[in-house]
């Protein structure tokens, strides 16, 4: 299909619920929800900044945690997650006021066996489980609140760390997350 898009130069109207193939295949994605149309893009830019909650969770799986007290930071907005204060490299979006969900896609998580030295976003949490796909190992991970996580990462990159087993540290740069209402 995508071949023969790019070769006849023709517009194509595609129609499909699976969203690997509305990544892989499209110039723009429009996400429609019982017939509203809630956000229309790039696949890069409806995947990596969707407008809400649903776009977010329909396009794959996505780390949602709920923040508040949220204030400007240094040009980054920050809000207290469990235990940790956390930041996004934003502006604050409309909707958003004293509380939030910040999100992050499994993929731009990392491990380490120890908190960061320097400011990054941290969390401590617990394996709950890993699973081997290959070239990626997914992880099942827990918070001390009890906070499930999802952690992809490249397989045999991280074997000391998990290893270990037991708790370690999820870091992520601050402009992986992005900021959604809380109520959507």
């Amino acid at each position: 299909m995508k071949r023969l898009h790019e070769e006849t130069g023709t517009t194509f109207v595609f129609v499909t619920h699976d969203q690997s193939e509305a990544l892989a295949l499209s110039t723009r994605i429009a996400i429609f929800n019982h017939g509203e149309l809630l956000q229309i893009g790039k696949p890069s830019e409806v995947y990596e900044r969707p407008a809400n909650r649903f776009v977010a969770e329909f396009l794959g799986e996505i780390n949602l945690l709920p923040l508040t007290d949220l204030a400007p930071e240094a040009g980054r907005i920050g809000g207290r997650f469990e235990t940790q204060r956390l930041t996004v490299a934003c502006e604050r979006p409309e909707g958003v006021n004293g509380t939030c969900i910040l999100a992050v896609r499994p993929e731009h998580l990392s491990i380490a066996a120890r908190p960061p030295e320097r400011e990054a976003n941290a969390l401590q949490a617990r394996i709950e489980s890993a699973t081997y796909l290959g070239g990626v190992t997914r992880l099942k991970l827990r918070t001390a609140g009890g906070t499930a996580l999802t952690l992809s990462l490249a397989s045999g990159g991280a074997a000391p760390i998990l290893a270990g087993g037991g708790e370690l540290w999820i870091t992520w740069p601050a402009e992986q997350g992005f900021l959604l209402p809380a109520g959507t």
